[in-house]
């Protein structure tokens, strides 16, 4: 029961937060790192603080390319191809501008943890 409680509990405030980041929207040109810290906290949970996740089988977020990371999250939003089933129902509420905002904050980022052999390696460690 406490399970279903926290799932239920995530599940809402994600929803809520998504429904007040859209309200909250502004328009600034190309990717603001700023911006993107703001809307990264929702992310926090499974990909870490400054995107260096420390779950088994959550991508590192962390020194990705802005270019990469906007190219996937268009595969997320689009349900193409989902790893994890929350993934398209939170990408789904988010403009380009707060994926680009996202982009921006998570390439500036060090990585943390350097397990990954190389740039462009699989993030499913």
């Amino acid at each position: 029961m406490t399970y279903r409680f926290g799932q239920a509990l995530f599940l809402g405030s994600a929803l809520l937060s998504g429904a007040f980041a859209l309200w909250t929207e502004t328009a600034v040109a190309g990717g603001d790192a700023a911006a993107g810290a703001k809307s990264a906290m929702y992310c926090a949970y499974c990909h870490g603080v400054d995107g260096n996740s420390t779950h088994t089988g959550t991508p590192r977020l962390a020194g990705q390319s802005a270019e990469s990371f906007v190219a996937k999250m268009k595969v997320y939003k689009s349900n193409q191809k989902v790893f994890h089933p929350m993934m398209a129902f939170l990408t789904g509420g988010l403009g380009d501008k707060d994926v680009q905002d996202l982009a921006a904050f998570y390439a500036q980022q060090p990585v943390r943890n350097n397990s990954l052999p190389y740039a462009g390696s699989n993030p499913y460690r």
